[in-house]
Parts: C-alpha cells; structure tokens; sequence
C-alpha cells in the first residue's frame, strides 16, 4: 500500500463537483479484439466500393478495429489504381502498387505468404513446427 492520502472515490468526487474526467479516467474507449474495422466517413464511393469487396477477407484474416485506418488507406489507395486503370493513358506507378502491395501483405491479404507470420491470439496453440524438439 502506498503512503499518503488516498483517493476518494469517483462517486464522492462527482457529488463533490470536483470530478475532472480526463483525469479520473472516465472516458475510456474499449476495443474488443474481435470487432470489424470501422470505416471513416472521408472515403470516396470508390474506396467504399473497394472497402465492400474486402471487408469479409480482411476480417477472415484476423484483422480487428485496431487496424481501420490501415484498411482505409489501402481501400482509398486501390481506389485510385483502380481509376488509373480505368482511365487508359499511363498505369499507375511502381511505387502506387509496391505501397498496395505492403498494405495487403500488413493485412493479410496478400496471399499465402502475407498469412504464414501472423501471431495468434490464443496463447495455448503454437504455430511453430519445431516446438516439440528437444522437449522429449
């Protein structure tokens, strides 16, 4: 226990008037792991369309509400590659699809290579083939 006068109580402090909220730690924002990512309100019809086609892989690949802004970046991002296309005259550039590239492979969706280091979120299953050796 620590020395000194302790805290009063939320309660007390609120019938006070002397509850500070950021202070007391009253608001408080809880991700759950499992929750789908959110999609901000400043993407374009585009980015949604795209945001739409991937929202079920992108979850399949355990990604949670922690990495929505990641997930916009890309959908807005393939977006515009995908207007580039479109558009005829010159495909977009090498550094357009390295970055598409990354934001697949950060969530997952990059194929089988992107999956194969991804950490688990149960600590009881152990993906590692060699866990077992020198344990006999």
């Amino acid at each position: 226990m620590e020395r000194g006068r302790k805290p009063d109580p939320k309660g007390v402090k609120a019938a006070r008037g002397t509850l500070q909220p950021v202070r007391d730690g009253l608001k408080t924002e809880i991700i759950v792991p499992g929750d789908p990512p959110a999609m901000p309100d400043y993407l374009t019809a585009e980015a949604i369309d795209v945001w739409q086609e991937n929202i079920g892989r992108v979850m399949a690949a355990g990604t949670s509400e922690l990495d929505s802004d990641l997930f916009a970046r890309y959908c807005s991002a393939e977006a515009l590659v995908r207007l580039a296309f479109k558009a005829g005259g010159e495909p977009p550039s090498a550094a357009y699809l390295t970055l598409l590239r990354q934001y697949a492979e950060l969530l997952g969706i990059a194929g089988r290579k992107s999956r194969v280091g991804k950490v688990v979120d149960d600590p009881t299953k152990n993906r590692n083939p060699f866990a077992r050796n020198g344990a006999r």
